[in-house]
């Protein structure tokens, strides 16, 4: 009887450690600090269709949504060298499906004679975010990696799982985890040779429980479609191309405006403005981890202890 009970005990304990652990069999932790220790924190935003010819000298335009429907955030850094780039984000395409999703492609440009996009912004905004997480793998920068929602990074194209379609699809049903509720707004006018973006968080609310939040925000110029048939993965039309990545500074916390220059597109005129919400919870309780607690690897010794061994008989 007493073995019986001691084995329940350890089961009890042991299911919420697995439950705690289950999220990576999907994925990997996103953010990590130059130590090496996680950092809480991801994306969120929404983007919008902006034709720089037909809103040439528009008037101010305002576009608001809420953080509880905006899409999820697809980050992808790839090359137009990648083989393996094209076979996972066909996977990915199948696994969000028609899911409300905005996906950003960066495309390797440091010490990359082969890839024609990407540039010095495009690169500094991924290794600042996720460069420390990438290298815990291979380098800063590697080609394939996926991050969903600035929270949730798959690198390659090995999966966790049982397939790679797995992985993505529960990565991207997850959902964003940011303790955040509101309304973002931003507003867009052009010139002939700018962009004036006007951006504003004071309505955005903080829910998190612990730590400081921290929100940082950015402006990300993304060409829908790229002719380019010399690729070395042949893919001649490549998508969601990211031209630049700009961190949106003011003196306000809440709200500001920023005088942009008209990006310079690869072809066509299929500009996508995408609004990021960085955001990161500092905290003075230390990383967590799934691993028990020297505590509790005591107390379940113990218990493994009282299941096994039997007691002296008595004659």
């Amino acid at each position: 009887m007493r073995s019986v009970l001691a084995i329940l005990v350890v089961a009890i304990i042991l299911i919420p450690v697995q439950v705690s652990g289950a999220t990576g069999l999907f994925w990997d932790h996103a953010r990590y600090d130059s130590d090496g220790i996680p950092i809480e924190g991801g994306v969120v935003g929404y983007g919008i269709d902006w034709n720089l010819t037909s809103n040439n000298g528009s008037s101010e335009l305002e576009f608001i949504s809420d953080v509880e429907s905006m899409p999820t955030i697809v980050e992808v850094y790839t090359a137009t060298w990648c083989v393996n780039c094209v076979s996972t984000q066909n996977i990915l395409n199948d696994a969000i499906a028609d899911s409300d999703t905005e996906i950003i492609h960066y495309h390797s440009y440091w010490y990359d004679s082969l890839d024609p996009f990407g540039n010095n912004s495009t690169e500094e905004r991924w290794e600042s975010k996720y460069g420390h997480a990438s290298a815990l793998r291979y380098t800063p920068r590697d080609a394939p990696t996926k991050v969903v929602d600035g929270e949730r990074f798959h690198w390659g194209k090995v999966p966790k799982s049982d397939s790679l379609l797995d992985d993505y699809s529960a990565s991207v049903s997850r959902g964003s985890t940011a303790p955040l509720s509101g309304s973002l707004t931003f507003t867009i006018s052009q010139t002939q040779y700018s962009l004036m973006v006007g951006w504003n968080i004071s309505s955005i609310s903080n829910h998190a429980t612990t730590g400081d939040l921290s929100i940082e925000p950015w402006l990300l110029l993304v060409e829908e479609s790229s002719y380019y048939p010399d690729g070395l993965n042949n893919l001649q039309n490549y998508e969601h191309v990211l031209l630049d990545a700009i961190p949106l500074e003011s003196e306000s916390e809440n709200h500001g405006t920023s005088n942009l220059s008209l990006p310079t597109l690869w072809d066509g005129d299929d500009l996508r403005i995408i609004m990021l919400l960085d955001w990161s919870i500092i905290s003075m309780e230390g990383p967590a981890t799934l691993l028990p607690a020297p505590g509790v690897i005591v107390t379940l010794s113990s218990l493994f202890a009282m299941a096994v061994v039997r007691p002296p008989r008595m004659h």
